[in-house]
């Protein structure tokens, strides 16, 4: 597999990439811990391709941690969260890359859940461990099916839209790790 990231340029960073268990979420673990970043793999219900994956890693010398997690839950949210803070104290790497909900047996609505709400609420969760220069990649093409329908307001927040109705903590968020990412000293923007 060709290298994408020159070695250690990525050193001393920690990644999280959702839904990285296969597919171009395992790649890109790949990438980031030949580049020298510890990772976070993360997986919903395939575990033993997570810890397949992490020992891997682990036999190349980088740090891997394997959290399960349902995007679409919340305290499952904030269980991974709560580890990468644990094993790791921050991070500087976050890829939103899991998206799905067309599996048998799921909620009607679990494809929207899934692949529009999650995706901002678990960056939400992660902005207390997003520090100055940090990145954040929305992979998945999903989000641009519902891009008309995010929802921008809602009653329950302190800070106002221009309509008077209130922002979501999770667009909030959003906005807060933009102005703070947008003077990376590691990375250039794109």
């Amino acid at each position: 597999m060709p290298q994408p990231l020159a070695a250690g340029s990525l050193a001393g960073k920690v990644a999280l990439v959702t839904g990285s268990s296969r597919g171009i979420g395992a790649d890109t673990v790949r990438y980031f811990a030949d580049a020298g970043a510890d990772v976070v793999i993360n997986f919903r219900n395939k575990a033993p391709r997570a810890e397949k994956l992490a020992a891997q890693i682990r036999e190349g010398g980088t740090k891997a941690l394997v959290v399960g997690a349902d995007l679409t839950d919340p305290a499952s949210v904030q269980e991974m969260f709560d580890a990468v803070g644990a094993e790791y104290g921050r991070l500087d790497i976050l890829v939103l890359n899991a998206s799905g909900g067309m599996e048998s047996g799921m909620a009607e609505d679990y494809a929207l859940t899934l692949n529009r709400d999650a995706q901002l609420n678990v960056l939400a969760a992660a902005e207390p461990l997003l520090g100055e220069g940090s990145r954040v990649v929305f992979v998945t093409s999903h989000q641009a099916h519902f891009i008309r329908t995010t929802p921008r307001c809602r009653n329950t927040s302190r800070s106002r839209c221009r309509n008077g109705q209130e922002r979501t903590p999770s667009a909030s968020a959003f906005r807060r790790w933009r102005r703070r990412a947008s003077a990376s000293p590691w990375s250039p923007e794109t």
